[in-house]
């Protein structure tokens, strides 16, 4: 997904509000996301897909779910998302799409670095420190 720290750049924009933070990433695939929270529980879930079979437009609304009641890992890696919103109990932030773009919203400081190692896990370590550096440098404040 990222080559290099100006493509980081492009795609990644972190914003401060208080002692919370807000992740901004244009491009992020929605189902890479839904595969590795899958398993997390997450309240007012809002989904909206593709159906593969039927090529109609499904919805799930619920309360209190987890992807992995709906879908299996391996339909969740081509499942076509249109949009998905919700909040993640045991980790304390909102998410949500807007278009292209993958919104974190309410990211308490200590989860942020943990978060980013999630959404990086397929990159090396030490690149993900060097953009975590990155990310911090151009910090902007709400």
């Amino acid at each position: 997904m990222i080559n290099n720290v100006q493509e980081f750049n492009r795609l990644f924009q972190l914003y401060q509000k208080d002692n919370r933070f807000n992740l901004c990433i244009n491009d992020y695939p929605k189902n890479e996301f839904a595969l590795q929270f899958c398993n997390d529980e997450i309240e007012n879930l809002t989904l909206e897909y593709i159906d593969s079979t039927s090529n109609s437009v499904k919805k799930i609304n619920n309360y209190r779910t987890r992807l992995s009641d709906y879908f299996q890992p391996e339909e969740l890696a081509t499942l076509e998302i249109n949009s998905i919103s919700g909040y993640f109990i045991s980790f304390d932030f909102y998410f949500m799409t807007k278009e292209k773009i993958f919104v974190f919203n309410y990211i308490h400081r200590d989860f942020l670095s943990q978060l980013i190692d999630i959404l990086l896990a397929e990159l090396d370590c030490n690149f993900i420190s060097r953009l975590k550096t990155e990310l911090l440098i151009n910090l902007e404040y709400d």
